[in-house]
């Protein structure tokens, strides 16, 4: 399996590289790659935590070409079951499963036995077959050429799987329109709060018929969400929170005549930041 192939040394190496710990084990299904992860649980006792060992839920089979072909020119229809080896296995349905073969392209493979196809015959159904695998079994299949792409690419799923927590944490804790960096249209907010106001006024911006001058000149007058929603608070009148912002001075360009914000803006920015509606239409006309 894993370490029958005299190149198989070459991947450990990379496997090797990764600051992780890693064994060779039975596995349910032969010739496969899966992996644990150690999470710290609620303490138990007073002397500390205790570590909770949980399996992932991907796993990678390596399949030999020839096995490979094998199993594909052996179907009469599409059943995942003659491709991997998953029959009876309890709980597979809850894995996601890849398929990784390595060195097809340098495996003499003779299709003339293959159902009397040719060349173009076999490689029609290989790629049919592919569709099947992708489309209705969710299983990707990947095709290396060396040993030491085999081992780059375990190491990149255990890499994005062992990041996987912390993606999630920073997905929920970040807001949606801050940019991680400066790109063309992000905003670089540092941890001492310097950009948010940029943010703030391209979020004003984002209003049908509202110019970049007339979101700065609302942001400059609140300078952050907090403050205009403490302002309608202190409203006393819901007449007096539609047109908060009508009288705001927009600083015209060079030449042009000065404005303000008017009671069309002001209404629709009040709308969208108390209401609790999804189908609320801003916009009247």
């Amino acid at each position: 399996g894993l370490l029958e192939d005299p190149g198989s040394d070459i991947w450990i190496q990379v496997l090797s590289s990764l600051d992780c710990k890693y064994s060779f084990e039975p596995q349910a299904v032969p010739c496969s790659i899966t992996w644990r992860r150690n999470t710290p649980s609620t303490p138990s006792a007073p002397d500390g935590c205790t570590v909770k060992t949980e399996e992932e839920k991907e796993v990678l089979v390596l399949l030999e070409p020839e096995d490979f072909l094998k199993r594909l020119f052996s179907l009469t229809q599409p059943d995942l079951n003659q491709v991997l080896p998953l029959a009876s296995l309890e709980g597979s349905s809850a894995k996601a499963y890849s398929l990784a073969v390595v060195g097809l392209d340098a495996h003499r493979w003779d299709v003339r036995g293959a159902r009397g196809w040719g060349v173009a015959g076999a490689v029609s159904f290989l790629l049919q077959a592919l569709v099947v695998l992708q489309l209705w079994g969710n299983i990707d299949v990947l095709f290396l050429d060396t040993w030491q792409e085999f081992g780059e690419h375990v190491c990149a799923l255990t890499k994005a799987i062992a990041k996987r927590p912390y993606k999630r944490q920073q997905e929920v804790q970040e807001l949606p329109f801050c940019a991680a960096g400066v790109t063309g249209s992000g905003v670089r907010v540092e941890k001492d709060g310097t950009g948010l106001w940029q943010v703030w006024k391209r979020q004003i911006e984002q209003f049908n018929r509202v110019s970049p001058a007339t979101a700065a000149a609302i942001a400059e007058a609140y300078p952050s969400p907090c403050l205009l929603v403490q302002a309608y608070e202190e409203c006393s009148t819901e007449e007096e929170r539609l047109l908060l912002l009508s009288d705001i001075p927009v600083k015209s360009d060079v030449g042009g005549k000065g404005h303000r914000v008017g009671p069309d803006v002001s209404r629709r920015v009040y709308l969208f930041m108390v209401s609790t509606s999804p189908d609320l239409i801003l916009d009247l006309t």
